[in-house]
């Protein structure tokens, strides 16, 4: 009798071993199956194209995101503006030289003196940094642009056309000086 429950026992193993492999085999056949199907759809390719490009859009736009004030009178732009002075100055402390990019790059966009805020950033920023902060700027001028032209009332076409480059030509014209 003992050597009867020892023959069950090592039987019922034996068909959970062969259950367990046969749950396994189909499941990988599954996985072969809908990769084959996944692969000779025509747009495959087409569509892992769209998705790559979104992704690689989505990154760029989050790369380009500054702060923005919550309100625009003067008093909560003056407030903005230091704050974002502050928080530069804390992420360049830190080392993160994107996070104070993107705090200098916005208080530069609500500054009142453009010029003399990038001549002292100029002068407390080191060269790496300051490159980059240049490099961004324009960037990061022309996004502010096209959002705060999206918040504000429609203007005539000419208007909006010509609204972003005068902004980014005075700021290079103030880069250069």
């Amino acid at each position: 009798a003992v050597v009867s429950t020892q023959s069950t026992g090592s039987m019922n193993m034996s068909r959970v071993v062969i259950a367990g492999g046969v749950a396994a085999a189909t499941f990988i056949s599954y996985c072969i199956y809908f990769d084959y199907k996944r692969r000779s759809d025509p747009l495959y390719k087409s569509k892992i194209r769209e998705r790559r490009r979104a992704n690689r859009n989505k990154a760029l736009d989050s790369e380009l995101d500054i702060p923005l004030p919550t309100a625009m009178d003067p008093a909560s732009i003056q407030r903005f503006f230091m704050e974002q002075v502050q928080s530069g100055e804390e992420k360049l402390g830190m080392g993160d030289t994107a996070g104070a990019v993107r705090h200098f790059a916005s208080a530069v966009l609500h500054c009142g003196q453009g010029y003399q805020l990038l001549q002292i950033l100029q002068s407390t920023m080191p060269p790496e940094a300051y490159k980059e902060f240049m490099e961004f700027l324009p960037k990061a001028q022309a996004k502010y642009s096209k959002t705060m032209q999206s918040k504000m009332a429609p203007k005539s076409a000419a208007q909006q056309k010509s609204a972003p480059a005068k902004s980014e030509r005075i700021i290079a014209e103030e880069a250069v000086d």
